[in-house]
């Protein structure tokens, strides 16, 4: 008889382990349907999203271009050779040193007017940079904000990147 009465809480524990659920927790269903929603995401972009990492590469490379460019000015005028300047008389002397300086000043307005043209044409197609690469990261945050890192500035997640290439689902687990 009191053999039977040791089996009763082994009975009970394996009762109550046969009763218990297999049902995940609450925190698994939310995982698992977060897993399910990346990978229809995944799929449902997976045609559009190398033109989308190709446009934004682009775009980078285009403003770092445009951000590298720096401006080149014109030859300035030859200065006068010191030699042939002692063969003129002073009156030539004169007038050649009047020549050169009119030159120089001549030079000197069309390199500002030509630098200012620059800066604005180089200001403008900074604006246009920009707003590519804005627009094409918008593009990748509006399939999965998770493609690009956080900070400045923007560069790919190359993690998030490559699972969202394949769209394997072992790698939405």
């Amino acid at each position: 008889m009191i053999r039977r009465f040791r089996l009763l809480p082994l009975l009970a524990v394996l009762l109550l382990a046969s009763c218990t659920s297999n049902a995940p927790s609450p925190q698994e269903r939310e995982r698992l349907a977060e897993q399910k929603r990346l990978l229809l995401l995944c799929q449902r972009h997976q045609q559009q999203l190398p033109e989308l990492l190709r446009r934004f590469e682009a775009a980078q490379q285009g403003l770092a271009q445009v951000s590298e460019q720096s401006y080149v000015p014109s030859s300035a005028p030859k200065p006068l050779d010191p030699e042939e300047q002692r063969r003129l008389t002073i009156y030539d002397q004169q007038s050649e040193q009047d020549q050169y300086e009119q030159e120089v000043d001549a030079w000197r307005r069309t390199e500002a007017e030509r630098r200012e043209r620059w800066e604005a044409e180089q200001a403008a197609k900074q604006r246009d940079a920009v707003q590519a690469f804005k627009a094409a990261a918008q593009a990748l945050r509006q399939v999965h904000p998770e493609l690009l890192l956080p900070g400045t500035p923007l560069r790919l997640n190359s993690a998030e990147v490559a699972r969202f290439s394949s769209c394997q689902p072992e790698r939405f687990r």
